[in-house]
């Protein structure tokens, strides 16, 4: 009897060491060396943003994409750090301009304006946290000066996207645009500041 007891123990030891590497996978992003950007995005060859987006892990159309959200909001709260929080949602919303290349690219054009949305959501709360990691006399002019080249990116792909977009989306997508410009500006008062 002790034996059968000590086999569910290993048992059960097991199960939990597949279950905590599962979720140790699930929190990884796979990088690749190349650009994770979709080429053939921008205006013009001369005018290309010499910026890489991160590669986007799982896309809102995929049915696991619930767990990507839990994942990253949990993350995102357990970060106290202002300046590091603004790095991570920096990371967020490059992660989702990518997604929504990925989801345009896919000829879902609703999704993939909701995710730019999302996105530019992102970029806002970086600067906010910017803001709030000066006040703490934190160092910020690397942040500052990735959120500027940034921004020249989300504005090539929005531009690129407005482009390719039907009529009915068009205004949309233009609104985004005018939001991450807006945000450009208000980061580059920060370096004056």
């Amino acid at each position: 009897m002790v034996n059968c007891g000590s086999k569910k123990i290993k048992m059960k030891k097991i199960w939990l060491l597949i279950f905590s590497l599962l979720i140790l996978l699930a929190s990884f992003n796979i990088s690749f060396a190349g650009s994770h950007s979709e080429p053939g995005f921008a205006k013009d060859p001369a005018e290309k943003v010499n910026y890489e987006l991160p590669y986007p892990g799982l896309l809102p159309d995929s049915p696991l994409y619930f767990l990507r959200i839990i994942r990253d909001k949990t993350v995102g709260f357990l970060i106290a750090d202002p300046k590091k929080k603004a790095e991570f949602d920096l990371l967020q919303a490059d992660k989702r301009l990518n997604a929504g290349i990925y989801l345009f690219k896919k000829n879902k054009i609703a999704q993939s304006l909701s995710t730019v949305s999302k996105a530019e959501n992102y970029f806002q709360e970086a600067i906010q946290k910017i803001k709030e990691a000066r006040r703490q006399g934190t160092e910020t002019t690397g942040i500052i000066n990735k959120l500027i080249d940034s921004s020249k990116k989300h504005q090539e792909v929005l531009r690129s996207l407005m482009e390719k977009t039907p009529q009915n989306f068009k205004v949309s997508f233009n609104r985004e645009l005018q939001r991450i410009n807006d945000f450009e500006k208000e980061v580059i008062s920060l370096t004056l500041k």
